[in-house]
């Protein structure tokens, strides 16, 4: 299960643009509950606070708790690595790229790696050559059939011009990587809040919607659609996957424009 861009507030009422992102994610959460998903694994990719407070993230944990056993957290360009750890830190392990948040754990035949695309004091991300050798070392260390990453900032263009300005300023970096190694099928991305598919190299990268505010997936502008939240479903069997995406049958609430 990938959540995303969450943009929590520690005042409960407070909303982003006109949602109210505390019940867009206890509906996403409900909705889990209600389906059949019983998800192994869930992984959060970013942006979980909007106001970087250490008891929005308290609230964030409070309601995954659910999941803890099996979480993983990434930082986005609007969360603060610091209080993430200090939330989250049984669920962040140790030895990953030096400085960053980031995981590696084995799903079947597959490894999951999570990266860390934060570049403090900007909107956009940066993944950096360490990150970068570090997938090398996880890839050629436990050898699997194939892999899926998870991180914020997609490493594509979506022809999006004001999503792409504030984009991974070293995609290349990445779609490099991706060119080359055939064992990485599968990116999963947040950041631009909506669904989305991209080809690079044997990998598909994807998109998720948020659990809270939706942005165009057609605009060269910022615009918020009244779309629901939604959540992204990965299945991984042998060497392959499926994955789709889940929106909430509604919208409860109408965004304000930027």
């Amino acid at each position: 299960l990938q959540l995303s861009d969450l943009h929590r507030f520690a005042d409960p009422d407070e909303r982003l643009f006109g949602i109210r992102t505390r019940e867009t994610l206890d509906d996403v959460l409900a909705h889990l509950r209600d389906s059949a998903v019983r998800p192994d694994h869930v992984v959060v990719t970013g942006d979980l606070s909007h106001d970087d407070r250490p008891e929005t993230y308290t609230a964030v944990r409070e309601r995954l708790e659910p999941y803890l056993d099996r979480l993983r957290v990434l930082p986005g360009n609007h969360d603060d690595r610091a209080v993430l750890r200090g939330a989250f830190g049984d669920r962040i392990p140790d030895g990953g790229a030096e400085g960053r948040v980031t995981f590696s754990f084995p799903a079947g035949d597959w490894l999951c790696l999570g990266l860390d695309t934060q570049l403090p004091g900007a909107v956009g991300g940066s993944l950096g050559a360490d990150q970068v050798a570090w997938i090398r070392r996880e890839l050629a260390e436990h050898r699997p059939r194939a892999a899926v990453l998870f991180m914020h900032h997609p490493p594509v263009d979506l022809g999006l011009e004001w999503l792409d300005r504030i984009g991974l300023d070293d995609r290349r970096l990445l779609r490099d990587l991706l060119a080359e190694e055939p064992r990485i099928r599968l990116v999963c991305c947040g950041h631009v809040h909506h669904e989305s598919s991209h080809r690079v190299g044997a990998a598909e990268v994807v998109t998720v919607p948020s659990t809270g505010l939706q942005f165009s997936a057609t605009s060269d502008v910022a615009e918020f659609v009244a779309a629901p939240p939604g959540y992204r479903l990965i299945e991984l069997d042998g060497d392959g996957y499926a994955t789709t995406v889940v929106r909430l049958p509604e919208a409860r609430y109408a965004p304000t424009q930027p």
